[in-house]
């Protein structure tokens, strides 16, 4: 059975300075994520771009997972919520990613289907999405970075295209003829 996310409701848009993100960020984002509305809090997640350094007292190393994600299929390298928090939870510094969470069940090629997009660019500016009621920031979060916006920012594939979203020094497209 597929899983499609109503129509009308709109995404919402927290920007976060990266004077503000302290380390270890990327746990913290995971774990103010709230699921309402939603039958099972845990989301399909997809990891489109990565650039990190991990703990090296950490299960997830950075190197062999930033080739599992250059190497993935469209639309990226498809984890479970156990996974995504395991990555989030060995990582030291997340330079630069995109993390994609969807419904389990719904068609993870279709945007319009994305109720959660946390992107960090280049060790600058973050961007936390979410799709309320399905998916909502904390009280807490909401108080430190808020309030969002309305509206979502282009998902890296929509912005720069397949295989193109790569930062890491990596060129991710197959070579012009």
């Amino acid at each position: 059975m597929t899983t499609t996310v109503p129509g009308d409701l709109g995404m919402v848009t927290y920007r976060i300075p990266a004077a503000r993100i302290v380390l270890p960020d990327l746990v913290q984002f995971f774990s103010e994520l709230e699921t309402p509305e939603l039958d099972s809090p845990e989301l399909v997640w997809v990891l489109t771009t990565l650039y990190a350094v991990t703990s090296p007292d950490k299960p997830v190393q950075a190197l062999p997972l930033e080739r599992r994600v250059d190497a993935a299929a469209e639309p990226g390298l498809m984890l479970s919520h156990a996974e995504a928090m395991e990555i989030a939870d060995s990582m030291r510094q997340l330079i630069d990613g995109e993390f994609l969470g969807y419904l389990p069940g719904s068609d993870l090629t279709d945007e319009s289907n994305l109720v959660v997009r946390i992107d960090a660019f280049d060790s600058g500016e973050w961007t936390v999405t979410v799709r309320p009621p399905l998916t909502t920031m904390s009280d807490a979060f909401d108080r430190t970075h808020g309030p969002a916006q309305p509206g979502r920012p282009a998902t890296r594939l929509e912005e720069f295209g397949p295989r193109q979203q790569t930062t890491n020094g990596t060129n991710a497209a197959p070579p012009a003829s």
